[in-house]
């Protein structure tokens, strides 16, 4: 009994610790006036040197390399996901509050169950669809609600539903073919994406100034590691119908915090949207879990 409390009791810590740096790393990524796909470079570049030190030097952690290039090849797919994905989403941050961003984050599930269902099928497909009625209407509720919303950042914002959807769908793919453990997968993907974000940065001619204060640069890559390291660490420990439920509830924590640091009116119309959102989220969350396994046959 004490050993599985104090289990829960550090899983409880690693939830809160999770909350925390994404709250640093969005409010960071909002306060910092930079082109989206340069700070998105310099996110991945930190989370590459973060991600090393902990695998290749501490060696914390075994490191697997890929071994095929089929491997090589899903990964790298799934990196361009992973960058294009935090690109939009950054640019997103430019155009409208944290709370409309957030808000419309949370209907990334629709994008999910679409994808999903074209890849891998879908037995339920009917039933989580109506689960997410909720959450569209949530954050239809919320952007009509909002003086801030604007077609630039919608878009944005569906579109890096649509890239993280494909991340979803590919890392399960990766983790299907191959023996890719979360710590490796990650590595591998911040390098690829950095590599691939400095592309994009020199195609697009997008202008390289960094910002005044760059301890605030340092600490929003740092941020943006630990939380999505951290959310791997938790799914590790919890069942994924609890990991989708703590990461739906993530959002309205986001969404507070980016309140009380910039002050952007939040109506009774944007409340009742973040409402149905997020527990929308969590709603499909819950009947998104997997099926329980048969009863063992008995001898006869």
């Amino acid at each position: 009994m004490a050993a599985e409390q104090h289990r829960w009791s550090e899983t409880a810590a690693m939830i809160a610790l999770w909350y925390a740096t994404s709250i640093v790393a969005t409010n960071t990524s909002k306060s910092l006036e930079m082109d989206a796909a340069v700070l998105t470079l310099s996110q991945l570049l930190i989370a590459s040197g973060c991600s090393f030190l902990l695998l290749r030097i501490l060696k914390l952690k075994p490191y697997r390399p890929m071994t095929s290039r089929e491997e090589l090849q899903t990964t790298s797919l799934l990196a361009f996901a992973f960058m294009l994905g935090f690109v939009t989403l950054n640019a997103a941050l430019r155009h409208m509050h944290v709370s409309l961003v957030m808000t419309l984050r949370a209907t990334e599930p629709l994008f999910t169950l679409a994808l999903s269902t074209v890849v891998f099928g879908n037995d339920n497909g009917l039933r989580r669809l109506i689960s997410l009625i909720p959450v569209v209407c949530g954050a239809s509720m919320s952007a009509l609600g909002s003086a801030d919303a604007t077609v630039a950042g919608a878009v944005a914002c569906a579109a890096s539903n649509a890239c993280f959807a494909a991340r979803g769908v590919l890392t399960k793919l990766i983790r299907a073919r191959h023996a890719a453990d979360n710590y490796s997968l990650f590595l591998h993907i911040n390098v690829i994406g950095a590599l691939m974000a400095g592309g994009y940065v020199v195609a697009s001619g997008a202008p390289i100034i960094l910002p005044d204060s760059t301890p605030i640069l340092v600490v929003n890559g740092v941020a943006f590691w630990a939380y999505l390291q951290l959310s791997w660490l938790v799914l590790a420990r919890v069942t994924a119908v609890t990991h989708s439920v703590c990461n739906a509830m993530r959002r309205p924590v986001v969404i507070l915090a980016g309140w009380l640091q910039f002050g952007n009116e939040i109506t009774s119309l944007n409340a009742c949207g973040i409402a149905l959102a997020c527990g929308g989220a969590a709603l499909y969350g819950h009947l998104s879990r997997p099926p329980p396994p048969p009863p063992p046959e008995t001898l006869v």
